[in-house]
C-alpha cells in the first residue's frame, strides 16, 4: 500500500495525492491519504475528487518517499514494498506524460461552450508574505496577459470574501485558511493598495466572481476554454487537468525562491504561454 502525508493546502495536496497514486499504480496498489490534522479545510473537497482517506489497520516497514528519491522507487524491485510518501513533488517532468491517465482519475466536468476567460487570482494570505509580496504580478502585466486571449466575459476565482475595494480595517479582519504571523507581513496599506488596483484595473470587463470552496473551484476552472493564473498550484493542477486551449501562466513562477524556485512555467503544453 503506498500512504500519503499531505500538508495544508488543496494545490500542495493535489501534487502530494497524485505523485503517490502513480507510485501506487505503477506497483498495482491503493493509495490513501493522511491529512495534516484534524478537521482539516480540504478533506472534504478532496473526498469529492475522489481521494481515498479511509484509515489503515496495519502498515509496517514502510519506504520512505520523498522529493530527494522519488524516482528510485518506480523499479519493480520493490514491488510489494510499503511506501510512505512525504514530500511536495512539484515537478512537471513527473506528471507530463500521465496526463490523460490523471485526468481518469476525477470527476469528468463538461467543457464551456463559450469561450470566456477565467483568471484563478489567489489571494487571502498571499496579499501578506514579505518574501513574496514586491516580486507581485502588477494589474498592468495582469491587464496586458489578458489581451493575450480572445474570450467574451470574464471571470474570477478567489479566495477572498468579496470581489470590491477593502480597507486596512476590513482586511485586517479577514480569516484565510493560513494565518501569517505580523514579522512575516508587509504594511496593511500596501496589502490594501495591491488590491484595490487589481480590482480596479479589472473592473473595465465586468468580471463574474465565482465563490466556491477549493474543489468546487478547481472544477469550475476545469471547464474553461481560457485560463490565466498566477502561480497556484491549484490553478497549475486545474489549467492541467482542462481541456483548455488557451493558457496563461506567470512565466517567473515564484522568482522569490531564487535557485528553488520549481518548474512548473515551463510545461509546456499545447497553447500554454507564460506571461510576467
Amino acid at each position: 500500500m503506498v500512504i500519503v502525508q499531505l500538508t495544508n493546502g488543496f494545490g500542495n495536496n493535489l501534487f502530494q495525492y497524485i505523485a503517490a497514486r502513480l507510485l501506487a499504480e505503477f506497483h498495482g496498489q491503493n493509495v490513501r491519504a493522511v491529512p495534516p490534522g484534524d478537521n482539516y479545510y480540504a478533506t472534504p473537497p478532496l473526498k469529492k475528487n475522489g481521494v481515498d482517506f479511509n484509515p489503515v489497520k496495519r502498515f509496517e516497514n514502510a519506504l520512505r518517499v520523498g522529493d530527494d528519491n522519488y524516482k528510485t522507487f518506480f523499479d519493480s524491485k520493490y514491488k510489494g514494498s510499503n511506501f510512505f510518501v512525504s514530500g511536495y513533488f512539484e515537478d512537471y517532468t513527473y506528471f507530463k506524460e500521465k496526463i490523460d491517465v490523471i485526468k481518469s482519475w476525477f470527476p469528468k466536468v463538461e467543457k464551456r461552450k463559450d469561450s470566456d476567460l477565467v483568471i484563478h487570482f489567489r489571494a487571502g494570505d498571499r496579499l501578506f508574505y514579505k518574501n513574496e509580496f514586491y516580486t507581485k504580478p502588477s494589474v498592468e502585466s495582469y491587464l496586458k496577459a489578458i489581451e493575450e486571449f480572445d474570450f467574451d466575459n470574464l471571470h474570477i476565482v478567489t479566495d477572498m470574501p468579496e470581489w470590491k475595494h477593502v480597507t486596512e480595517d476590513s482586511l485586517s479582519k479577514m480569516s484565510f485558511h493560513k494565518h501569517v504571523p505580523e514579522s512575516e507581513r508587509v504594511s496593511l496599506k500596501e496589502s490594501v493598495e495591491y488590491f484595490n488596483s487589481v480590482v480596479d484595473g479589472l473592473s473595465k470587463y465586468e468580471p463574474k466572481i465565482y465563490k466556491g470552496d477549493v474543489g468546487e473551484d478547481f472544477n469550475f476552472i476545469r471547464t474553461f476554454k481560457n485560463i490565466l493564473f498566477q502561480h497556484g498550484t491549484l490553478g497549475w493542477w486545474a489549467a492541467v487537468l482542462s481541456e483548455a486551449e488557451a493558457v496563461g501562466v506567470y512565466g517567473p513562477w515564484r522568482e522569490w525562491k531564487g535557485q528553488s524556485n520549481k518548474n512548473l512555467s515551463k510545461i509546456g503544453l499545447q497553447g500554454w504561454f507564460q506571461w510576467e
